[in-house]
Order: structure tokens, then sequence, then C-alpha cells
């Protein structure tokens, strides 16, 4: 018995160097770097509200740096300026990417970045966005769905089952988040007009919707993504004639009033309503203090109307000052022949956004 086991065992440690063959080489380690990343992934997987809630702050404080002055918002638009390549070319970065490193950068860490770069950028423009917002349901309904944009780059579950899985999803919301992104940087920290922005936003957004196709092109549902595609590229184009749904980003009013006396740039006292005999006599002033970038020249005209219907149209300019802002008036000497109810002063931009809006009532 002892014998036959150690027959059955010889052959085994006989044969057990003979299993490994030096042709095939070892398996090399990970390297340093990846491993890294890797742990990095799985800390902020265990956090995962720590990604936006920095972004959210760095949001805010982007917003109060530029605030401050011309300097830091220079600053604020070479961060984000950094980023929009990834921003608009992931979909061949990504591959790229992946090819270069031969691996080692894998597409999940390459959507990793893209979901962070979305919701750095959607919470960097949304205290603009927010900052710009008047009372209007065109302006509502954009802020709306930024803020939902934003929260929907946190929810990670809903993120990674719509736009994770699909192409052509991915692919129409990081175009957004580039026309998000366009609207805020080129009017706050690259002095673009605000009606110059929109138009540009639509063009970097549909350059990054071109730069996705080789992706869709290689989507099982070649068609449908294609569709989802043109269907993004419709909306964009439609921002052109709804420009005016769109705040003017990096435009508020700090002052407002309607009044009857100006001495110089200092209005007098404000007015909400006045009888026919003080309007024949001195009209009405228009006065509006806007707050803009520091650098930034921007047009503006002011639309009268009278019980809802547009009168007159008086154009201003103003250009970007740090403190209160920008003063400007008009002036209105000339009414129809039975001025009283209710008037309406829309103070807006060339593109007909619509920057702020002042109300007085003309009585017996």
């Amino acid at each position: 018995m002892l014998l036959s086991t150690a027959a059955a065992v010889q052959p085994l440690s006989a044969q057990s160097p003979a299993m490994i063959d030096p042709a095939i080489p070892p398996i090399p380690a990970a390297p340093t770097g990846s491993r890294r990343v890797t742990a990095l992934m799985d800390w902020l997987e265990r956090y995962p509200w720590l990604l936006p809630l920095l972004s959210f702050v760095a949001g805010w404080a982007g917003y109060w740096l530029v605030e401050r002055g011309p300097q830091l918002a220079r600053g604020i638009a070479l961060m984000a300026l950094l980023v929009w390549p990834w921003m608009l070319l992931e979909n061949l970065f990504g591959r790229w990417l992946h090819r270069w490193s031969s691996g080692r950068l894998s597409p999940t860490l390459t959507a990793f970045v893209t979901q962070s770069v979305q919701q750095e950028m959607l919470f960097f423009a949304l205290p603009f966005v927010l900052g710009a917002i008047r009372l209007s349901p065109g302006h509502l309904l954009f802020g709306l769905l930024v803020g939902a944009a934003a929260l929907f780059s946190t929810l990670d579950p809903l993120y990674h089952r719509w736009v994770g899985r699909s192409g052509a999803l991915s692919v129409a919301f990081q175009a957004y988040c580039s026309f998000i992104t366009a609207l805020v940087v080129l009017p706050v920290a690259l002095h673009w007009p605000v009606e110059k922005a929109v138009t540009m936003a639509v063009l970097i957004a549909t350059a990054s919707l071109v730069a996705g196709l080789p992706r869709l092109l290689q989507a099982e549902q070649r068609g449908r993504a294609l569709g989802l595609s043109l269907i993004a590229a419709i909306l964009l184009l439609l921002c052109l004639p709804l420009r005016s749904w769109i705040p003017p980003v990096g435009l508020r009013l700090t002052d407002s009033r309607i009044g009857q006396t100006i001495d110089g740039l200092a209005p007098g006292p404000e007015v909400k309503s006045l009888r026919l005999a003080a309007l024949a006599e001195t009209g009405v002033v228009a006065y509006v203090a806007v707050h803009a970038p520091a650098g930034l020249n921007q047009q503006l005209r002011f639309d009268w109307y009278h019980r809802g219907r547009l009168l007159e149209s008086i154009p201003a300019e103003i250009e970007g000052a740090e403190g209160r802002g920008w003063r400007t008036y008009t002036r209105k000497q000339h009414f129809p022949a039975d001025p009283r109810g209710g008037w309406r002063v829309d103070v807006r931009s060339p593109g007909d956004q619509l920057i702020g809006r002042l109300y007085f009532r003309v009585t017996d």
C-alpha cells in the first residue's frame, strides 16, 4: 500500500515543474497610476454624495469669484476652457485614450471622467442661470431644465441606466452640457454679448453632436440613435427663434424704477401711479442699473407697452462695471390720446432676452 501510494505521488511531483511554460510571459502587475485611479473611483463610490457636493460648492464659488472682478473672471474662464475639449470631443478622445493607454485607461474611467466634468459644468452654470432668471414662463422652464440636468448627473442609477447605456442619449446629453457651458462662459468670462453667445452656444453644441456621429454609427440600433440625435439638433436650432426663453446670463438689474425726474444718472422718487396732468407735464423716466461682467459691452432696449400692446422701442447701451452696475435710462414724453391704464416697460437684449420689467399705471 505504501509503495503504491508513493508511486502515485511521485509522478505528480516530477511533473509539477514541467507545468510552468517559460514561453508564457508572467501577467504584469497593474501600473501604480492605474491602481491609484481605481482606488480613487472605489473611494468615491463609497461616498457618492461627495463629488456632487464639491461641484455645487465650486459652482457657487465660481459665481462669487466672477462677481468679485475681471481678473478672477478670466481665471474661471480658463478653468472652464480647459475641460471644454473633453466636453466637445469625449466620444473621440475616449476611444483614442483607451487605445493609446493599451487598455489601462478603461472606458469605465473615461465615462467616470465625463460624468464628473458634466456635473462640474452644470453646477458651475446653475448659479449664473438662476441669477439671470426673471418671472417669465420661458425663464422658469429653462432654469428648471438646467437644475434637473444637474440633479440627473448626480443620480448614478438613473444616469448610468439612461445615459451610460444609450449612445444617442449620451451624445445628446453631452451636447446639452456644452450648450449650457457656452451660454455662461462666453458672456461672463469672454465678454460676448448675450445674444451672440446664444448663437455660438448652438453652434458649439451642434459640433458636439457631429463629433458623436462615429459612436452613433457603431450603435446596434443605428437608425434609432441617428433619429434621436436629429431630434436633439432640431431642439438646439429652436433655441434661436425661442431665445427670449433663455435668461441673459451675466446680466441682472441691481436697481430699477419708474419716476418723473432724473439728475444726471441719479433718479428721482419712484412712482407706481400717476395722474394724466402729471404725465402730460413731465412725462415718465424708466431708470435701470444693470450689473454686467467688467469689460462686457452690451446693447439693450426699452420696450414700452400700454395695455399689453407694444408702442415704442428705445435702444440703449451698457458697459460692464463693478459695484452697482452701469446706469442708464429712457424718457418717454409722447403718449397716445388715452394713456390711462396699465403700462409695462421691458428691458431686453437685442436678441429679445428679458433682463428686467417695470410697471406703472396712469389714472384720471
